[in-house]
């Protein structure tokens, strides 16, 4: 909390500084880009392997560790037991062996569909966290859902609300951040966000900002909302901006000369170096190309924004 009310103080008395000496012509300012972020990618890049069997967590680690990254983000989805302590030893060991930390544990919710659903999710969070705090995460990612239907929004909202402070609550007690990531749904723009974390308002609750997941953007996935445009979508991204302290960066098509199509990540970091973001920058490939040879150039794409 501290590190967030530092880099918002900072954010604070910067804009402050520009406004009171600003002049009508001056120049535009140089671009900001984070001093230093940490690298990591999610297991979700390689689901169709671990599917299949032909990939597991250590291969993964493996993986990781040839691309030089600094730690993994991995959904729970790909492990193959969250409550076995043997396995859980194996792969903390796997980590350290490597020196590759777990940045993130993720977990798939849906609170927003359906009340009855809700004792199960919460189970399933549950779970997630105290396989998570066995393997030193230091971060929870959730998802709250969407409504059941248009015209149930409000009310998806609330149970949304009560289910995260609830997880938030438990992971408090056991030592884990809860975090709600931006996936459509509920969560479509950054005054969806902004809400939630003003409503849920707990200390152990904060946000995660997915750079794919906001209404105005063109291109593959994320939500589609008549009337929205990439000023919206940016916007969205300098709402969540400063209280976020893990990033999940999405990549789609790179062009002939390794830039994504979809999203100015110039802008998008831009906006992250002026809020000092500090933290993980989680990498994710949702694209139709090679995936084994898009992942690298995908990284060296995010890893060329952090400030030499």
């Amino acid at each position: 909390m501290s590190n967030e009310l530092s880099r918002r103080a900072v954010l604070a008395g910067s804009v402050g500084l520009v406004g009171s000496t600003a002049l009508a012509a001056a120049p535009a300012p140089p671009a900001v880009r984070p001093k230093y972020f940490h690298m990591s990618q999610s297991t979700i890049n390689y689901q169709a392997e671990f599917n299949a069997g032909k990939m597991d967590i250590f291969s993964f680690m493996d993986t990781c560790r040839g691309l030089d990254l600094d730690g993994l983000d991995i959904h729970v989805g790909q492990l193959k037991s969250q409550t076995d302590r043997a396995y859980l030893k194996e792969v903390r060991r796997g980590c350290l062996n490597r020196g590759m930390p777990i940045a993130s544990i993720c977990v798939s919710t849906e609170f927003g569909r359906s009340a009855e659903a809700i004792p199960k999710e919460l189970e399933k969070a549950r779970a997630a966290i105290e396989a998570g705090m066995f393997l030193g995460a230091p971060i929870l990612r959730t998802f709250v859902g969407s409504p059941p239907s248009p015209d149930k929004q409000e009310e998806a909202f609330r149970r949304g609300v009560d289910a995260l402070r609830k997880t938030a609550e438990f992971g408090a007690e056991v030592g884990m951040t809860v975090s709600l990531q931006n996936h459509s749904g509920l969560t479509s723009t950054g005054d969806d966000m902004l809400r939630f974390h003003r409503e849920v308002n707990h200390p152990n609750f904060t946000l995660l900002l997915d750079t794919g997941h906001f209404a105005g953007r063109n291109g593959p996935n994320g939500p589609k909302i008549p009337g929205t445009t990439y000023d919206d979508y940016y916007r969205s991204i300098e709402q969540v901006a400063p209280l976020t302290q893990f990033v999940r960066a999405k990549v789609y098509d790179l062009d002939e000369n390794g830039r994504e199509k979809w999203i100015d990540y110039d802008r998008v970091f831009n906006i992250l170096g002026k809020v000092h973001f500090n933290g993980f920058i989680s990498m994710i490939y949702e694209g139709k190309a090679d995936k084994f040879a898009t992942i690298p150039n995908a990284i060296r794409l995010l890893r060329s924004y952090a400030k030499s």
